[in-house]
């Protein structure tokens, strides 16, 4: 191809008409000259124009063939096609507008889903060759991933040359920045070089910073902190704030969306050697605390060499036992926000799924629409397949048209996922407890991978309910479409009835799992899980060297009737340890509570007594609950009986985190009444109870109010901030208890308004199509009614239509749901979710399938109360 060809096809592809006219000027001159050399041979006129034209041959024949010769056709027949369906689009807006809308409700639903995905998955900030950055993990079962400690992070830096550098992640914590909670991340000083992202303003930690005695005194505030505390005030550079009651200078401020490779970012960042000021509890030692460990690969290094590297280096460290392989080290690939992506995708599918039956439902809906608009176009496609058009070409203009259709869908798609997410988010926030932190949630962006997954999705859709229609609308005969006799039905039923089908099907499942999910969260919410919880609250201590100051503040309190130790607290899980009462050792939960605990949580002792104000910690005695006793001391009486109580300690696991167990022998002083707890969070009670008292470190505080929780918890925080300026959370029981539904509700909600689309897009289908068929059959229910037919048969009769797949659509969402149950109960997983879920609720598999029914009839009742009202002589005289 010469450059004067390109040239050429250019000029046909940008200037058509220029390009065109041409084309006539240039073939009228080859017949013009025919004709003057005819003439000037003594030929006239008329009889030489007449036989050049012969001569020539057929001008639009030879203009196709030039058009063909540019190699322009499939442009030049793709714009026709876009052209002849935007002239369609607009003798029928009603009907496009349907589609568009109906398809972009199943678009917006599974674009909620992608954004999310996106955002935590697939959408990093704009860090620099982000596939040479590695985590450093251990291959433990747990999800923990701080796994090396500071100095073997200085050590891993110092002795090896895996990486051009590193850097290391401390705790992420709620800090009050002057007064108010802020979610803070700690990291080690060359945080942001490693990730090689500059501040817009002010700078960023360097390593020359560390290197300060005391650390350098300086936080580093995200867009996030700086726009929701500072209201985005450039003046903040160089304001010194109080952050946990310690002054700290606002050394920058990061770009608009940098979270680092975390899944949320923090309101700012402060470095990993501040940390013992600012949080006592979370940093004993260098020693003891654990970081997690990035770095950029070194340019040169492969994967499987680093690794090797790794492993060698892990071996040399310091009192490793050599068979000890929990501590061998691996390297995972952090290129997006979740360090585990598979584990993300595996969570998701079965979302995608759900959310995707809305867009199959659309598309069936579309498709049966098509179907029926594929009838009522025989003339103009017999017409077309007469003229020579092939059919393969008619199918390629309909599925342009659909095409179409499908994109506008697309840009329906996009602002429908937008609004559900901004409503998703305002509502979540709304209805989250305020006294469990600062809830700050974003709305998920989208970029343009969300913009790529819109259309690739919209042109997949397209073919599923577009492809089928158009074949089914060219399989006709032109010859009795010029008649006029066009086919009634043109034998799509078992289309239609397959379509119905999918709908029905998808809407029992999705108001399966609705109804399911709402019966859960009212049993849930009539759960007595053991404990007072009206009018008790949570305190968290985390600044030790106050935490005599705000005992003293907790007991001056009028709010206060009284209250005891804990730990851990109410949130968290028990410890774990072994019981061995000689002949067998048994795992047990434990956890440390003083004398009050019992009385203000309202938990009886059913024999023996509680602790005394004087035994602590180091008193061997212990109160056991009922299940325990009747575990160890089966037939026998548990009060005075001694055995020995220790950390449980699993291969390749370091040791629970308790210095206040030690293994000793204890004797039974009490036993207490089992206490269910919180099936759905970690709100559950121990076997083993061993005594402490609160002004014993690293322990909470529960206490029972008077008078109001919520202005009782008000005052309290209001008198512990003037002790602690960062005192932990106080957290109301009630609202615990509450969470026990929340998230049932959440799940309800979420699927009600999936089941409530699909139900809607199912009744007005089915109705379109009902509609259409009593339409069709207008004769023919003339005939019937004027031969005698009566108003229940004919009612029958419409209903008959599709009464075979609605019935197999139920059957089959129905089964599928219980297989779906049968395999979750299967699986370790399906243990826990059976306490909080009845998957295999009978009265919600019956009301759900009964909704579906009556929506069904709904949507019938219109097109049956008009085939009932038909008149049977203006039907008679019907073409």
């Amino acid at each position: 191809m010469t450059l004067r060809d390109v040239r050429l096809r250019l000029r046909a592809l940008l200037t058509p008409r220029r390009a065109e006219r041409d084309l006539h000027d240039e073939l009228a001159f080859h017949v013009d000259r025919e004709t003057k050399k005819l003439i000037d041979e003594g030929m006239a006129a008329a009889e030489a124009r007449s036989r050049a034209q012969a001569r020539f041959g057929s001008v639009p024949l030879a203009a196709d063939r030039c058009r063909d010769q540019r190699g322009t056709a499939a442009v030049d027949n793709t714009i026709r096609d876009v052209s002849y369906a935007l002239r369609a689009f607009g003798r029928a807006p009603l009907s496009a507008l349907t589609v568009v809308v109906t398809i972009a409700i199943g678009l917006g639903a599974v674009a909620v889903l992608f954004t999310f995905l996106n955002t935590f998955l697939f959408r990093v900030d704009r860090v620099p060759d982000i596939d040479a950055m590695y985590g450093v993990e251990r291959p433990r079962a747990d999800d923990d991933r701080a796994l090396l400690t500071q100095p073997q992070f200085d050590a891993l830096r110092r002795e090896t040359r895996i990486f051009t550098d590193a850097y290391a992640v401390g705790p992420h914590l709620d800090l009050r920045v002057d007064g108010e909670m802020m979610t803070g991340t700690f990291v080690s000083a060359n945080f942001f070089q490693v990730l090689g992202v500059s501040s817009v303003l002010g700078r960023a930690f360097t390593p020359a910073d560390e290197e300060r005695p005391g650390g350098f005194p300086a936080i580093v505030l995200s867009d996030k902190g700086w726009r929701r505390r500072f209201n985005r005030d450039p003046a903040v550079l160089g304001r010194r704030v109080l952050v946990a009651g310690v002054p700290l200078e606002i050394a920058g401020i990061m770009p608009a969306g940098f979270r680092g490779l975390d899944v949320s970012g923090p309101d700012f960042w402060a470095p990993l050697s501040l940390l013992p000021q600012l949080q006592a509890d979370q940093a004993r030692g260098a020693g003891d605390l654990t970081v997690e460990v990035v770095g950029r690969l070194r340019p040169g290094v492969s994967v499987e060499s680093a690794g090797a590297q790794l492993s060698a280096w892990t071996s040399t460290q310091p009192g490793r036992p050599p068979d000890r392989t929990a501590d061998r080290l691996m390297l995972v690939p952090r290129r997006g926000t979740l360090p585990h992506p598979m584990e993300a995708i595996a969570i998701f599918t079965p979302l995608f799924l759900a959310f995707g039956l809305i867009l199959l439902i659309g598309c069936a809906n579309v498709a049966n629409l098509l179907l029926a608009r594929g009838v009522a176009r025989q003339r103009e496609i017999g017409i077309r397949l007469s003229l020579g058009a092939s059919r393969r070409r008619i199918v390629r203009q309909l599925m342009t048209e659909s095409l179409l259709l499908a994109l506008a869908a697309a840009a329906g798609g996009y602002v429908v996922s937008r609004v559900a997410l901004e409503e998703s988010v305002y509502w979540a926030v709304r209805t989250m407890p305020v006294d469990l932190g600062d809830i700050n949630l974003n709305v998920p962006a989208a970029d343009w991978r969300v913009a790529l997954f819109l259309v690739a999705t919209a042109i997949a859709a397209t073919a599923f309910f577009a492809l089928m229609p158009a074949l089914q609308a060219t399989r006709i005969d032109p010859v009795r479409t010029l008649r006029g006799e066009l086919v009634r039905d043109a034998r799509p039923r078992r289309a239609r009835n397959t379509l119905i089908g999918v709908q029905v099907f998808a809407s029992a499942l999705l108001l399966i799992c609705a109804v399911i999910f709402l019966r859960s969260a009212i049993a849930s919410s009539r759960f007595d899980p053991g404990l007072r919880t009206s009018d008790t609250v949570v305190i968290q201590m985390i600044n030790e060297p106050k935490r005599a100051a705000m005992l003293q503040a907790i007991g001056r309190d009028a709010a206060i009737a009284s209250y005891a130790a804990v730990r851990p607290d109410l949130i968290g899980q028990p410890f774990v340890g072994v019981a061995d009462t000689g002949a067998g050792k048994t795992r047990v939960s434990y956890k440390f509570v003083s004398g009050q605990y019992f009385d203000v949580l309202d938990i009886p002792i059913v024999r023996g007594r509680t602790f005394a104000a004087s035994e602590d910690e180091h008193h061997p005695v212990v109160i056991v609950s009922e299940s325990v006793a009747r575990a160890l001391w089966p037939n026998r009486n548990a009060i005075g009986e001694t055995f020995r109580i220790e950390p449980d300690v699993e291969p390749g696991k370091p040791p629970a985190e308790d210095a206040m167990l030690v293994s000793r022998l204890v004797t039974v002083i009490g036993i207490a009444r089992d206490v269910r707890g919180f099936r759905y969070s970690d709100v559950k009670d121990a076997g083993i109870f061993v005594p402490t008292s609160p002004s014993v470190p690293r322990t909470s505080v529960v206490a029972r109010v008077n008078g109001s929780t919520d202005l009782a918890r008000q005052t309290l925080l209001d008198h512990l901030t003037r002790v602690d300026p960062n005192m932990g959370l106080i957290i109301m029981m009630r609202t615990v208890a509450r969470l026990e539904t929340f998230f049932l509700q959440i799940a309800f909600w979420g699927s009600l308004i999936l089941a409530g689309l699909a139900l809607l897009l199912t009744g007005s289908g089915l109705y379109g199509v009902l509609s259409y068929l009593v339409e069709q059959r207008t004769r023919e229910i003339g005939v019937r009614m004027a031969l005698g037919a009566s108003t229940r048969r004919l009612t029958l009769l419409v209903l008959s239509q599709t009464s075979r797949p609605v019935t197999w659509g139920l059957v089959a969402g129905a089964g599928l749901a219980a297989a779906l149950a049968t395999a979750l109960l299967a699986t370790p997983f399906g243990v826990f979710i059976a306490e909080i879920v009845h998957v295999t609720d009978p009265i919600a598999y019956a009301v759900s399938l009964l909704v579906v029914v009556g929506t069904c009839l709904l949507a019938a009742w219109i097109p049956v109360r008009r085939a009932a009202r038909v008149d049977p002589m203006r039907a008679l005289r019907t073409d």
